[in-house]
């Protein structure tokens, strides 16, 4: 089947997991026979950026090209609040993105359109399929059509009049999707409430796991424990929060706690100033993938501090599927991904409390850290990449 398959970004330009799975996606469906043609952003180099590039890169057709707008996606959060709402109202209806996409359907001629992550190539893109009578499946990975921020923050109402009305024109937007896909029930569940997808065939379909070797059984119950965090060093993620917690809450010294930066890294200089000298921190703003899945494995505890409603962490499934049991926030969807007191520990919002009593249990248990990485390795040992990319 020739599949035409649509995200805002593609390595090398990434933010985080969604992107690394759009990739592993795109891979195995090439390997089970597809042909595939990637289409994505990539940023303002020069007018000639206007027009889709085409690259074969690794089998695939790749089409890059810059979406006209004030600016790329990925510098979104250097600009003021009035250049961003000016960018969101013209990444609802992008007239040049209609006319690129319209090109490169002439030209590959697809027979399916699938579509990650839309918010920096248009909203508009699902009517532009459907003009183009091109059958359309859209998989859900954030809130980026409840919010123009892609984020719902612990404590804040998202159902306000602005919110309503830009719900309303997502939804419109959204209407000719002939079927939504989403990792979690609450991600789902949450757009049928502001009235998106009620009409389309809807699917829960967990993300994939990839085939890691659990090496719990190789680990030690010696201190220190090695703790883990990995995502954007941003204040949604609660990297700052947790380092905030710990060094206020936490007097225990038997672990190291690892930090990795996903994505861009703006706020690097100021995580180094708060971890300042306290060596149970160890930040790696520089790191490769392989490293970073070594890490996965070889850790004890891996830690997610979300201030967001999260859909379905890569971190979680990458950490179970390693055989490292996990310690998270009780938001979104994460609590569909942890069997409680089994394979991790759920904690309340913003309860640094609850989160130090939990994180202090762990740290003193080494010996059920092994076990619950066990457990989890073999609860996500079926969500393989090759199953997931037949059902979607």
């Amino acid at each position: 089947m020739k599949i035409l398959f649509l995200t805002n970004l593609y390595p090398p330009y990434v933010r985080g997991g969604a992107e690394y799975l759009g990739t592993q996606v795109v891979e195995e469906l090439v390997r089970q026979g597809h042909q595939v043609a990637v289409v994505t952003s990539v940023p303002w180099r020069s007018v000639k950026k206007l027009k889709p590039e085409l690259r074969e890169e690794g089998g695939v057709e790749v089409y890059r090209f810059y979406p006209l707008n004030l600016y790329h996606y990925l510098t979104a959060s250097k600009l003021l609040y009035p250049v961003r709402f000016l960018w969101q109202l013209i990444n609802l209806w992008n007239p040049h993105t209609s006319h690129v996409i319209k090109k490169i359907v002439q030209q590959f001629k697809p027979e399916l359109a699938i579509s990650f992550n839309l918010m920096g190539l248009g909203f508009n893109v699902p009517r532009v399929l459907a003009v183009l009578k091109i059958s359309h499946i859209h998989v859900l990975h954030d809130v980026q059509l409840l919010h123009p921020s892609g984020l719902f923050m612990w404590g804040e109402s998202h159902r306000t009049l602005p919110m309503k009305i830009y719900q309303a024109i997502t939804s419109w937007l959204f209407a000719p999707v002939k079927t939504v896909v989403s990792p979690s029930s609450w991600l789902l569940q949450e757009h049928i409430r502001a009235g998106l997808f009620t009409k389309a065939e809807q699917k829960v379909l967990p993300n994939p796991v990839p085939p890691f070797l659990a090496l719990a059984h190789t680990k030690t119950t010696e201190a220190p424990l090695q703790l883990l965090f990995v995502g954007q060093f941003e204040i949604h993620k609660g990297v700052f929060w947790l380092v905030e917690t710990i060094k206020q809450e936490l007097k225990q010294r038997n672990f190291v706690l690892h930090l990795v930066a996903l994505g861009q890294k703006p706020r690097v200089t100021e995580l180094k100033a708060l971890v300042a000298e306290d060596k149970r921190f160890v930040i790696h703003d520089i790191i490769s993938q392989t490293e970073i899945d070594e890490l996965y494995q070889s850790s004890h505890l891996s830690v997610i501090p979300s201030l967001c409603y999260e859909n379905s962490p890569t971190a979680i499934t990458k950490s179970l599927s390693a055989g490292t049991p996990v310690l998270a926030v009780n938001l979104g969807g994460i609590p569909e991904l942890i069997i409680e007191d089994k394979t991790g520990w759920l904690y309340s919002p913003g309860d640094r409390a609850d989160f130090a009593q939990k994180l202090s249990w762990c740290l003193k248990h080494p010996a059920e850290l092994l076990q619950a990485g066990l457990i989890g390795s073999r609860v996500f040992a079926d969500r393989t990449l090759e199953k997931y990319a037949s059902d979607l």
